[in-house]
């Protein structure tokens, strides 16, 4: 399973963003971790993608989630799909990483720092795929996760 992860899009779904996602191929889910969580509908359209999931993030005023936090069941891995301002993580990622402990995550994807991360840690995959738009560390970029039976491979990918 291939997924496409975008955070922090901030209502830019550009032309030339859709066409560097195309450069790697199709996708069977989108994730889309807040910050204009409603682009995760335009990315979809005009990626073909028929998976999404989506959060709101602290930028999103309209929201009609009621849930800041997502858990599910991808492939038999357990995620934890969050904008990440609830848990701070601008100031770090120890109380998002001791919440996804307490519940036995597999995965974390989460947004709001515009700074990617693809680390493990503690048998967690955290995997933050940057900011489309506005990055505050590098490029502007998005996230691909690869799941197999035995293993997540996570990939930044700049735009």
């Amino acid at each position: 399973m291939r997924i496409l992860v975008i955070s922090d899009s901030h209502n830019y779904v550009l032309d030339s963003q859709l066409e560097r996602i195309k450069e790697f191929g199709s996708f069977d889910m989108l994730i889309h971790c807040g910050d204009k969580y409603k682009d995760a509908e335009k990315f979809a359209d005009k990626l073909n993608i028929n998976k999404i999931y989506r959060v709101p993030g602290n930028c999103d005023f309209d929201v009609s989630e009621k849930k800041l936090m997502l858990t599910e069941i991808i492939e038999g891995k357990k995620f934890l799909i969050t904008h990440g301002h609830v848990h701070n993580v601008k100031s770090g990622i120890e109380k998002l990483k001791e919440y996804a402990k307490e519940r036995n995550m597999d995965v974390v994807i989460y947004g709001h720092t515009h700074c990617p991360q693809n680390e493990i840690i503690d048998n967690i995959l955290f995997f933050n795929s940057g900011s489309t738009i506005l990055s505050k560390c590098g490029d502007e970029s998005f996230g691909i996760l690869e799941i197999s039976s035995d293993k997540i491979d996570g990939s930044i990918i700049s735009l």
